[in-house]
């Protein structure tokens, strides 16, 4: 359930970024839309009583690592390709999120892959790129 919820959100983002790209380059939109997040996000942890404050340091800096690196600077990324792009080719890109992790755990924190998850990485990836090559195709016969 949780799964499936996630792809309608992850949907919804990328149809609204596609809309909202049109009007606002990429660093105005991921504020926008990172803000608008950020108090939605605080009024659902107020409103259910989850605890904000009494991490320790450690804990804020994982968050504030997190945030700046993987989310602003990947949110960037994908506002920018959104702008450019159909949400019909970014979204099913990003499905090689998991493989590029689960490769870049390999050597920097000595993960081993089974051969399950080599053989979904490979389905993943050959995926991604049947879908990019037919919108290059398509796009090359809409030019001629």
């Amino acid at each position: 359930m949780l799964g499936l919820l996630a792809g309608i959100f992850y949907a919804g983002y990328y149809l609204c970024t596609q809309v909202g790209r049109q009007h606002l380059d990429s660093a105005r939109y991921v504020w926008l839309a990172g803000a608008t997040s950020a108090v939605c996000l605080l009024v659902i942890c107020l409103v259910a009583g989850l605890r904000l404050t009494g991490y320790p340091l450690q804990s804020y800096l994982a968050f504030a690592g997190a945030a700046l690196v993987t989310q602003a600077a990947g949110y960037l990324a994908v506002g920018y390709a959104l702008g450019h792009l159909p949400a019909s080719l970014v979204s099913p890109t990003m499905i090689g999120q998991p493989v590029v992790t689960a490769l870049l755990a390999i050597p920097l924190l000595g993960e081993t892959l089974s051969p399950t998850q080599w053989l979904g990485g490979a389905a993943a990836v050959t995926g991604i790129y049947l879908i990019n090559r037919a919108h290059h195709d398509h796009a090359a016969d809409t030019a001629a």
